[in-house]
Formats: structure tokens, sequence, C-alpha cells
């Protein structure tokens, strides 16, 4: 019996990629002579802090000038930040199953659909003038969601193989990358942006599911379960990357919290009195927080 040969490559793989690829290059082409010329100006660098993004103002701000027709309509419309935020929630819900049963190239365009919802609806709430602190724990809570959902889909992917566990490595870091920021912002301490920050993460991931059926199915035939290894691969590097963030934004966060001696005293004080912690308000009772930074460190008891 002659063997059968593997299917071949689904005939929509390479359209799907390389309009994915015009989709950003060709615009990108632009943006780059209109930096070139002046005519664009690149966001402003922040701190180093505990480390350089992964993306850089350069791209960040591609991204927001190719997004800069939609902000324009989304002002225009009747939409609220919170319906963008609760619809980006849909989205990854939608995404976490394409990517669960291996539908990749549809995975990353409703990924990048749904990042693309992210950065909207901030923007939509300081066009609008609607920021405000529910709408920010919303949004930081639907992102930990979305997080959430799609990396679980990765894991349901991969399930029973070893990149089950890589990507249940890069589920567990993205939140402590998430939450190690947040609890240092809470306790006051700023500059905890680090390398894989969450749009890098999905960038990332996004890109290397858009590449990874076409040269998959070419590697592989269209078997019913194919590793595509450009995912695979994408997964090992975030697992990494998001790692380093995780201990640069936790080690950073002990050193600013570190105990400091105040101006005019001694490093190492000889009247039995310990140096005041950041947020400590000294009285005859003894030490005991501010209020403000009582309420920080309640926030996850």
């Amino acid at each position: 019996m002659r063997p059968i040969p593997p299917a071949p490559s689904l005939p929509s793989d390479l359209p799907y990629l390389l309009g994915f690829i015009a989709f950003f290059a060709l615009p990108f082409c632009a943006y780059v002579v209109l930096v070139a010329g002046g005519g664009v100006k690149l966001p402003a660098s922040k701190p180093k802090g505990s480390g350089y993004r992964l993306f850089g103002p350069f791209f960040i701000g591609y991204y927001y000038w190719l997004l800069s027709p939609l902000f324009r309509l989304a002002l225009r419309s009747r939409l609220t930040p919170n319906h963008v935020t609760l619809l980006a929630l849909v989205v990854a819900m939608v995404t976490s199953v394409a990517i669960g049963t291996g539908h990749f190239a549809l995975a990353s365009a409703l990924l990048i659909t749904g990042g693309t919802l992210d950065i909207v609806d901030g923007q939509l709430a300081r066009l609008k003038t609607m920021t405000t602190l529910r709408g920010a724990f919303l949004d930081s809570t639907v992102d930990r969601l979305c997080d959430g959902l799609v990396f679980g889909g990765c894991v349901v992917y991969y399930a029973g193989t070893p990149m089950m566990f890589v990507a249940l490595a890069v589920l567990v870091m993205s939140f402590t990358v998430s939450y190690a920021r947040a609890r240092a912002e809470a306790l006051g301490v700023a500059g905890t942006e680090g390398l894989m920050q969450r749009a890098d993460r999905l960038t990332l991931l996004g890109i290397a599911l858009a590449f990874s059926p076409y040269f998959g199915h070419r590697a592989e035939g269209f078997g019913p379960h194919p590793f595509y290894a450009i995912t695979a691969g994408s997964l090992c590097l975030l697992a990494v990357l998001s790692t380093v963030t995780a201990v640069s934004r936790i080690l950073w966060t002990l050193n600013q919290l570190m105990p400091r001696p105040q101006v005019g005293e001694s490093r190492d004080r000889d009247d039995g009195r310990p140096a005041r912690l950041p947020g400590v308000q000294s009285g005859e009772a003894g030490p005991r927080l501010n209020p403000k930074t009582e309420r920080a460190l309640r926030l996850d008891g």
C-alpha cells in the first residue's frame, strides 16, 4: 500500500500571512518616513527604572499613529471606555477558544483586535475626560482575565506535551509581572516597567500565531494537531523574558523599599532606635502607617 502523503497547506495560509505582513509593514514604512521628516513626534521615553521595555517609544508611537483614525471614530461614537473594555473581554474569550482548537490564524487577528481595544478604551477615557477610579479598576481586572484566557488557550492546545508546562509558566509569570507593578505602585514605588510588559507579550504571541499556520503546515502537513514550532518557540521566549521581567521588578521594588537614613542621620544609628521606614509615622504609641500606606497594604491582605 502506498503511503498517504501529507495534505498540502490550506490555500488561505499564504494570502493571510502576506496580508498580515502588508497590513503592518506598509504603514510602518510611511511612519518611518514621517518620523525622519519630523512629521510625527515620538512619545517621551520613561525612566529606565527596573529595565527598558522590549518595544520602546518608536514602536509604541507607530501603533498609536496607526490607530489614530480609530481613536477619532471612537470619539465620535456613543461608546464609553467601559463598553470597549467589556468588548475586549468578549474578544479574549473567542481568542481563547480559537487558540485551544488550533485556529491560530484566526486567533492572531482576534488577539491583536483585543489588544487594540485595550488601547482604545484608555485613549477614549482621556479624550472624553471620562477617567475614573472605577474604570481603571475594571480595565486592570479585565486585562488579567484576558491574559488568563489567552494563555489558558495555549495551555489547552499543548495539553499533554512539555509545551503545556511552558505555557503554564507564561501564564503564571504574566500575572506575577502585572501584580508586581500594581503592588509596587500601591506602595508608592514607580519605575517598575521592565522588559516584557503586557503589550509586548501580546505582540510577540500575535506575530507567532500569524506565522505558524503557513510554516507549520509546510513542515508538518495539515495533520489533526500540528505542533506549530513558531508559536511553541515564542512561548519559550515569553516564559524566559517574563521571568526576567518579574524578577527585575521584584528586586527593583525591594531595593526602593529598603529603609534609608533620613537627612542628618548617620547610616548606623547608635541610639538603639530603628530607622524610619517609608510611609511610617512615629508616635508615642510606636510607629504606625500613615493612612495612604495602610490602605495600600490592605489591598491584597
